[in-house]
């Protein structure tokens, strides 16, 4: 839990944690890369070795420096608490102090009908537009630069994410950021694109994760700015404790929501979608179930349940339907199985709707399977529109096939049939 305990450290790093100390001045945000290594040809560290030092520094919060991401890795943030202090710019306790009317740089650049209909949207909805950050923010950040680069820091921090980058004819529109800290709005009482998913002519898959009286502070918020990678942008709806959006590929509806009752939390992701196409539900909801409890683990010592609610209960409109537990998730399917009896006794359900799909594609359970078969894995690189194949050798074969009907499972398919 502690690794940095008892660490024995080269004196070059000690020397370079303070001269990073002495960067902290007002106004001075952020340095380069660059200039991180003049600092470190100082403190007789070799280039190689500066990564190590900024991340050791990172984790025990001196600074912040964020490797895995390609344009925040160029920075380093020396004082985090002035990093705390900009961003106080938009984080209040009193929401209505955030945007001020009688703000003189918000007044010079926008009209009072334009600033009445920023506030609303940013009271009810936490939207802010670009343009309305860079006036809050101009006293910190002077180049659009700077600017960007701060965005990208907060959208790193899970505070915001971007809900449009729009044009109007050939003119480029700024983008909007929305803030779920600020969300006020409640579920609406229509959502027609989840209505329109009708049980009759859908299955619904509905997992979930239940804390017990304590849930960290914003952590559904951060989950939802994290969603955007796994849902389709040309819908999605946001409100206080929830979120309905397509899949990435458009095949099912999700639904994510928090329910706090007698002291349990629950964070639960549903996908609806027709039989033929529940693996792009199951692949939905388990990478927003994946994304949580990537977050949770910056708490190492929090404790949940994970579990699948009955899919015939659901069908059967019960009040307190039946629980499977997390097992499931990550048990193989024994090969040949038809359906799975409800806890309840009453009723059963088909396998589809219990495993997950990399669950039901073992053709041969054994352990020794099992573990050959997980050095292997099927993920969608989308930004070159191709499925990739790793291996536990760490190669990967790139598959071109993005016109099949089912190209995941057709994948796997081809997987399975060369392991087997």
């Amino acid at each position: 839990m502690f690794p940095n305990i008892r660490r024995q450290l080269p004196s070059s790093w000690a020397k370079m944690e303070k001269r990073l100390l002495l960067e902290r001045q007002p106004y001075k945000y952020m340095l380069t890369w660059d200039e991180c290594l003049k600092l470190a040809k100082s403190c007789d560290l070799n280039p190689d070795d500066v990564q190590p030092v900024l991340s050791y520094l990172h984790q025990l919060g001196n600074i912040l420096h964020f490797h895995d991401n390609n344009q925040l890795k160029q920075y380093v943030f020396p004082d985090p608490l002035l990093v705390i202090d900009i961003l106080k710019e938009i984080f209040h306790h009193d929401h209505s102090k955030v945007l001020k009317m009688s703000d003189p740089s918000i007044k010079a650049r926008f009209t009072r009908v334009r600033l009445q209909k920023m506030q609303k949207d940013f009271l009810q909805q936490g939207l802010i537009p670009q343009e309305l950050l860079e006036t809050l923010m101009r006293k910190h950040f002077k180049s659009a630069e700077n600017m960007n680069i701060l965005i990208e820091l907060m959208e790193r921090l899970g505070l915001c994410y971007e809900v449009s980058r729009a044009t109007e004819g050939s003119v480029k529109i700024k983008p909007v950021y929305r803030f779920p800290w600020y969300l006020q709005d409640h579920k609406p009482n229509d959502l027609k694109a989840w209505e329109k998913h009708t049980l009759g002519e859908t299955e619904q898959i509905t997992i979930g994760l239940e804390m017990h009286k304590f849930c960290p502070t914003g952590v559904f918020e951060r989950l939802c700015t994290r969603l955007q990678s796994h849902l389709n942008s040309s819908y999605r709806q946001d409100w206080i404790d929830g979120v309905c959006s397509y899949c990435w590929d458009g095949n099912a509806l999700l639904l994510i929501k928090k329910e706090v009752k007698d002291d349990y939390i629950n964070i639960t992701a549903t996908g609806k979608a027709e039989m033929t196409k529940l693996d792009s539900a199951w692949n939905g909801i388990t990478s927003i179930l994946d994304e949580l409890k990537t977050i949770l683990k910056e708490w190492p010592g929090i404790v949940y349940d994970e579990y699948i609610i009955c899919a015939h209960c659901i069908k059967q409109n019960e009040d307190s339907p039946e629980l499977f537990t997390g097992d499931y998730l990550y048990t193989n399917c024994p090969q040949g199985l038809e359906s799975v009896p409800c806890p309840s006794g009453i009723g059963s359900v088909h396998p589809s709707l219990v495993y997950p799909p990399s669950r039901r594609e073992t053709k041969d359970c054994s352990p020794e399977a099992n573990e050959a078969h997980q050095g292997h894995n099927v993920t969608l690189d989308k930004s070159t529109g191709s499925f990739v194949l790793v291996t536990g050798d760490n190669a990967d074969i790139k598959i071109q096939d993005l016109k099949l009907s089912n190209p995941r499972e057709e994948v796997n398919d081809r997987l399975n049939d060369s392991l087997w």
